[in-house]
């Protein structure tokens, strides 16, 4: 299908200037050179033979048939046709294809041979310099529509690799998830259930002799259950979200995550910028799991410090900082707090540096979160205060160039697009009246400089446009420029309302708010028209009698054929606009869906592990405290090595392959 498509042009070129020149001059029985007849369809030929691999050396392309154009020389112009047209076509590709220096310096290489070839074939500085302007136009238009291509294509480029990102991540969903939480369950219980084992077994060996160690071992039991209760209840929370709150917005779901910290005794003040708030997808799933790695790491080595997590949206990325200030919990007289258990003691900065907010395990899973959506994480201690900090920056979701996406500057594409509609009137005044050249300039650079930001500001941009229009009637009111030169301004300037026009309806929303551009435009066309020819012709119409109420109703005559016209190019940019919305919400759509089935994947591993926390760990661990309460100490080290037992059944199962757990282990 590329072969066809890269191949499909040239044919046609070569096939529709053979029959124009020299097919129909021969048919006529026209009299045609021999040399002509002979170099004028070998450049054809050639031209059209080297467009067809413009697809992978557009620059050579460009280069070769620019070089062909020197035939002009032997052959009449319309011989060149195909030739010249390919050479567009080239340029084309080359600003669709390469960089957009690339493209400047090819189309100005172009546009100096012409330059040359003219001052070889003619003797008028006005030819020369008519075909030095018009082949800027023709090329500098061409790299505008080219270099739209490219941002347009890219954007779906970018599109297609976060895509293929995303499932990416939906293919390894549920197995990171079950790593995560194998890290989570080790670092939370593993070690309070063993100590509970090991002072067990040493006041068995010792008790006899020192029955304080049985009252020690007994202590540690009841507190170390109570904690390991308490973590996996902390734990046990955060996984039995619903998979519909994973698609809710990113301030939405910190936010219930932060009352959830509070109702564990944390202090959590919660600050995400407007931009943010909203963020759905990939970037803002990371983001929110960085948050609740971080917030669960404070809740174990902070208890009730001041927690700060703030999100911002910031030069295209997205942060995300969370630090505490380390502050320990108000003394109450009980060591047991939040949800069933004790609250850890408060850890020093230098030992959360290796286990907690600020490294070991829960850091690496927080970098690989960020790295996984091409962000970066540091942690470390804050240097202005006490406490830990953790700060990610995350690439801001890309838009896939939509119709709704804006530049915060003007592009390449907007600067040639501008060059070229500056340069076709100042033409037209060439042609016309070469001496009025330089005067011409100052108006077509007013009335064409606003598009540059046609993107950003459509409306804005259009009623500048359409003031700017008068200027070639005002200036021929104080006798600043001859009429032929207001008229070739003003009717070769046309082409910058129509772009106005075209950009209202591509990028200043839906269909049925831009329509009125329509009307707009014509009666700004047919107004400016017909008051160039009332000024033009003041005189006359004196003489004959007309007076202005015939030009108000000649105005109003002309903007009905001229409102056919604008309603062609305001549908042409609806039509561009609605086959990006459509390519872009179908791109959206996949994302979605992709990123959906990740979440119902990880909400899934994470509620089967939550049901075997519940029926073997957790059960165990209050049973380790209803003993030692009772003071069992053998039930309670009973119990301990169940739930070790439990919970190393659960870890094998969580770091091997996804099979379904049973819900039913028990001691």
């Amino acid at each position: 299908m590329a072969l066809l498509r890269n191949w499909l042009l040239p044919a046609l070129l070569a096939v529709a200037q053979l029959s124009f020149w020299p097919g129909l001059a021969l048919s006529r029985g026209q009299t045609v050179e021999t040399t002509a007849l002979v170099v004028g369809p070998a450049v054809t030929v050639v031209a059209c033979v080297v467009l067809g691999v413009r697809g992978r050396h557009p620059v050579v392309a460009a280069l070769v048939i620019d070089t062909l154009l020197t035939a002009g020389f032997v052959v009449p112009d319309r011989a060149l046709l195909a030739a010249a047209v390919a050479g567009v076509v080239a340029l084309y590709s080359v600003a669709v294809r390469r960089p957009a220096r690339t493209a400047v310096l090819v189309a100005s290489v172009l546009v100096a041979s012409g330059v040359v070839r003219a001052l070889l074939l003619y003797d008028s500085a006005v030819d020369v310099g008519g075909e030095a302007l018009a082949s800027l136009a023709v090329y500098a238009g061409t790299v505008g529509v080219g270099r739209s291509r490219r941002r347009w294509l890219a954007g779906r480029r970018a599109a297609e690799r976060e895509l293929a990102r995303a499932e990416a991540v939906r293919v390894t969903a549920a197995t990171t998830e079950r790593h995560r939480l194998a890290r989570e369950l080790h670092d939370v219980s593993a070690h309070h259930l063993t100590s509970v084992v090991v002072t067990a077994n040493a006041a068995r060996h010792v008790g006899d002799r020192d029955p304080r160690l049985t009252a020690d071992a007994l202590r540690l039991a009841a507190e170390a259950g109570r904690e390991t209760v308490a973590a996996l209840h902390r734990l046990v929370a955060v996984m039995m979200t619903s998979a519909a709150d994973e698609e809710s917005p990113l301030a939405e779901r910190v936010g219930e995550l932060a009352a959830g910290c509070v109702r564990l005794g944390q202090r959590v003040d919660v600050d995400i910028a407007p931009g943010a708030a909203g963020l759905t997808g990939p970037v803002a799933e990371a983001a929110f799991g960085i948050a609740r790695e971080a917030l669960t790491n404070t809740l174990r080595y902070a208890p009730g410090a001041t927690v700060r997590v703030v999100i911002r949206d910031s030069d295209g990325t997205l942060d995300v900082l969370v630090e505490d200030d380390a502050t320990p919990p108000p003394a109450t007289g009980s060591t047991t707090t939040g949800v069933a258990g004790a609250t850890p003691p408060a850890t020093s900065d230098a030992t959360r540096g290796t286990q907690g907010l600020g490294g070991g395990r829960g850091t690496a899973g927080m970098r690989d979160r960020a790295r996984g959506v091409g962000g970066t994480l540091v942690s470390g201690a804050r240097g202005d205060a006490p406490g830990w900090a953790v700060r990610a920056r995350l690439p801001w979701p890309q838009t896939g160039g939509g119709v709704n996406s804006v530049r915060s500057r003007w592009s390449w594409a907007d600067a040639a697009t501008v060059l070229a509609l500056i340069t076709l009137p100042v033409v037209a005044v060439l042609i016309e009246r070469p001496g009025a050249t330089l005067a011409a300039c100052p108006p077509a650079v007013l009335h064409a400089l606003a598009l540059l930001w046609r993107r950003r500001a459509p409306w804005t941009v259009l009623l500048v446009v359409l003031a700017t229009a008068w200027i070639p009637a005002l200036c021929l009111a104080f006798g600043l420029l001859p009429a032929n030169v207001a008229w070739a301004l003003t009717l070769a300037g046309a082409g910058a309302d129509c772009v106005a026009l075209y950009a209202v309806a591509a990028f200043a929303g839906p269909a049925g708010r831009t329509w009125p551009a329509i009307g707009l435009v014509a009666a700004g066309l047919a107004s400016t028209t017909v008051a160039l020819g009332l000024l033009d012709g003041a005189d006359a119409a004196r003489a004959e009698g007309i007076g202005p109420w015939f030009h108000v109703f000649f105005a109003v005559l002309l903007t009905l054929p001229l409102a056919v016209v604008t309603a062609g190019v305001w549908g042409v940019g609806v039509f561009v606009r609605r086959r990006r919305e459509y390519v872009t919400q179908r791109e959206d759509s996949h994302m979605s869906a992709v990123v959906w089935s990740a979440v119902v994947e990880a909400h899934a591993e994470r509620q089967r592990i939550a049901a075997e926390l519940r029926q073997a760990v957790l059960r165990h661990a209050h049973e380790v405290v209803a003993h030692a309460e009772r003071d069992d100490l053998d039930g309670a080290a009973d119990q301990a090595r169940a739930g070790l037992a439990a919970m190393r059944e659960l870890l094998a199962v969580l770091k091997g392959p996804a099979e379904p757990l049973n819900a039913t282990t028990g001691p």
